[in-house]
């Protein structure tokens, strides 16, 4: 069955009379506005096609492009309606007009959103999402034949003098569904470019008004020829009303640089800059339950920010408790991370100045604890291991003098022994100093060379077995040699031997080293027999720093902490029932495929 097709009176058309007559028998006016808009239309419309497929990987540009092609391929079509004579050529031009009918909306909707920033919203599925009523509709269009939910029936009406003709069209109930679905796409792209160059400079508000105005001119046309169709046969007036959104986009192009830049909404920035800033941020509702956290918060925390959300502050982060919050800052370590952090607390309000939320700002300071360690640390040797190891070397250099000239050459020896001791800690201290200095210039895990710990902790070893050779060094186990770490843990070993050796009053210092992969962690532990790390040498250690009444007495245990720290590892001091101490060192490694 087809819709029913025929002639009709001239004097039954818009308005249900004459005015219908007089409208469409205006002879040359209204042939040559329409005529000369659509031509302009189409060479508007190709221009702006152009341009924009020139630019086609700037946002918005590939939506702009189809907006124009479809807009200029309605216009011809429709321009070709009119002129044609044949009946049957007539219905096949209309039919074809609605590819470009039903893709305007759309791309306008695409080339809005990716314009204002809305990536989300103009990814394939979700243009599928939206491209499934147009595409209802048009295969609709082609299939009326069968079921007539577009159109019931078309009439060819002959208007100004018989030159052109006009279809007057029965809409089906599927047609109007289309229209509104239309109208909501071209609204919604208009209130989203809108509102983002709201509170944008001048020029992307100057882009967005001409536009939204430009854009509106077709919706109008098509919304008064849509009320004119109510009483009879009108000329669509949409197509040739394309030539001022046309003309609209081609200002924006040459004056205001559309698709030269992009407007950068201020939630899309603030949203960039929280999630990329370094910074570790929580928000919490006023009941400090998690509500969102950014990369860094979740990357600190090891989870995602979707685990993280609905626990309590004090459960994601035990150091801290809300009755914090007035606290200008503290320091908190996140997770199983060995890095300090500096908190700091706000709350946030809605415009009536209600509390609705918190925010907590996580700040890495390990590097800055790290270096004031160290200062306060040198500044210490410096000022008391320096002075006094200077100090003894002064002295007994006078005491060797006065026995030489005495002629005590014996007592001259021993002084001169002792003053040489002395002398071999002043280069233990700088070489410790020498060693501090790589330390602070290398990060422990930055070094991508990983290399074996067996390795490493072999070479530590034969090391202290030269520079003592009294010393008895036995390794009693090892892991296997695909367990890599960074090469900072050679020095940590040898550092941690060489003091259970150096500070053994033993006539053969015993050190065993013992090693071995448990869980996901390298553990090493070392035993010495001797008398043991005096409580005072650990207690600046433990708290962190040092002050005047609690200090270490050299470098050695601070490198040896400093170094597990870089390595993401922790080191533990027990002293032995029998005599001695055992240092439990666990440090991240891994094994090499």
């Amino acid at each position: 069955m087809t819709p029913n097709l025929e002639w009709g009176p001239i004097d039954q058309l818009v308005f249900g009379g004459t005015v219908s007559s007089q409208l469409l028998t205006q002879p040359t006016s209204l042939v040559v506005v329409i005529v000369g808009l659509m031509i302009t239309t189409g060479v508007v419309s190709g221009y702006v096609a152009l341009f924009a497929w020139r630019r086609r990987s700037m946002p918005g540009a590939r939506g702009l492009a189809v907006l124009a092609l479809s807009s200029g391929w309605w216009s011809s079509g429709y321009l070709l309606e009119l002129v044609v004579s044949d009946v049957a050529l007539k219905l096949t031009l209309a039919e074809l007009q609605w590819v470009g009918v039903l893709a305007a909306p759309v791309a306008w909707f695409f080339f809005a959103f990716s314009y204002a920033g809305r990536d989300r919203f103009t990814s394939p599925p979700s243009l599928c999402v939206l491209s499934l009523v147009p595409a209802v509709g048009l295969v609709a269009v082609w299939t009326n034949a069968a079921h007539h939910l577009m159109w019931t029936s078309v009439t060819v009406v002959p208007a100004v003098g018989r030159t052109i003709t006009v279809l007057q069209t029965e809409w089906g109930p599927l047609y109007w569904l289309v229209l509104g679905y239309s109208y909501l796409l071209w609204l919604a792209g208009a209130i989203v470019i809108f509102r983002t160059a709201l509170d944008m400079p001048n020029i992307y508000r100057l882009q967005a008004t001409t536009l939204i105005l430009g854009t509106l001119m077709p919706v109008l046309g098509n919304f008064a020829t849509s009320l004119l169709e109510l009483y009879g046969a009108a000329i669509d007036m949409t197509p040739a009303a394309f030539t001022f959104a046309g003309l609209a986009c081609t200002v924006a192009i040459s004056r205001y640089e559309l698709l030269e830049s992009r407007p950068v909404p201020r939630w899309i920035a603030r949203d960039r800059v929280v999630e990329t800033m370094t910074d570790a941020v929580v928000v919490t509702d006023t009941k400090w339950r998690v509500t969102d956290a950014n990369r860094a918060a979740a990357r600190v925390l090891n989870d995602t920010p979707a685990e993280l959300k609905g626990h309590p502050v004090g459960d994601v982060v035990e150091e801290f408790s809300p009755d914090q919050r007035d606290t200008d800052q503290v320091t908190v370590r996140l997770g199983s991370s060995q890095r300090y952090f500096e908190l700091r607390t706000s709350s946030f309000c809605d415009h009536h100045g209600r509390d609705i939320g918190h925010a907590l700002v996580f700040r890495d300071v390990t590097d800055r604890r790290l270096n004031l360690q160290q200062l306060e640390v040198m500044n210490r040797v410096l000022r008391h291991n320096l002075r006094t190891e200077a100090n003894l070397l002064e002295g007994y250099a006078n005491l060797v003098l006065d026995d030489i000239d005495g002629g005590e050459f014996d007592d001259a020896r021993d002084h001169a022994q002792t003053l040489q001791d002395h002398a071999q800690t002043l280069v233990n201290i700088s070489q410790k100093a020498r060693k501090l200095g790589a330390t602070r210039g290398s990060d422990g895990n930055g070094d991508a060379r990983l290399h074996p710990a067996t390795v490493q902790i072999r070479a530590a070893a034969d090391a202290v077995r030269t520079d003592f050779a009294r010393a008895n060094v036995r390794l009693l186990e090892l892991p296997d040699d695909d367990v890599v770490c960074a090469p900072t843990l050679e020095p940590i070993v040898r550092e941690l031997v060489e003091n259970g050796v150096q500070h053994n009053g033993s006539s053969t210092p015993v050190v065993s080293v013992t090693a071995g992969w448990e869980g996901d962690e390298l553990v090493i532990r070392i035993e010495d027999n001797g008398p043991g790390i005096n409580a005072s040498e650990l207690a600046a250690i433990n708290a962190h720093g040092e002050t005047q009444l609690k200090h270490a007495s050299g470098l050695g245990l601070w490198l040896v902490k400093w170094g597990v720290d870089q390595l993401g590892g922790t080191v533990v001091y027990h002293r032995r029932e029998v005599e001695g101490t055992e240092v439990v060192l666990r440090i991240q490694a891994v094994r090499a495929e």
